[in-house]
């Protein structure tokens, strides 16, 4: 009996004895299939990672005005939606998705851009 055959036959257990959470799996392959490597995150550990990822994504998004009359949403570049009325509608509303930083000038400050690849002030 080759080697994956008889990880096969350890996989096929009996109705006692079967697998029922990701850490026994995790177990059972670590311990069979060697030469593969295994990652086990708990779920913990993957709420926690997607909360930290949508708090950061929702503490630089600004609120869409009036999003409750929109029903279809269409992403655009530059961090921009297309929002449109009905999912059928062929007019739209652009709402920015982020949030506008203030900034004030004061006499002799200067801002510096790039337009048409050369530098302006």
């Amino acid at each position: 009996m080759d080697r994956l055959q008889r990880t096969k036959a350890s996989l096929q257990r009996p109705y006692t004895k079967q697998i029922l959470t990701p850490a026994k799996m995790f177990e059972l392959c670590h311990e069979h299939l060697k030469g593969i490597a295994f990652t086990y995150i708990k779920d913990e550990e993957m709420i926690q990672r997607h909360k930290n990822k949508l708090l950061d994504r929702f503490e630089n998004s600004a609120a869409i005005t009036g999003t409750m009359s929109f029903h279809c949403f269409v992403p655009m570049l530059e961090r921009n939606l297309k929002c449109f009325i009905t999912s059928q509608a062929t007019e739209y509303e652009i709402h920015s998705t982020t949030k506008a930083v203030q900034i004030t000038l004061h006499t002799r400050d200067s801002v510096a851009c790039v337009c048409e690849g050369h530098w302006q002030r």
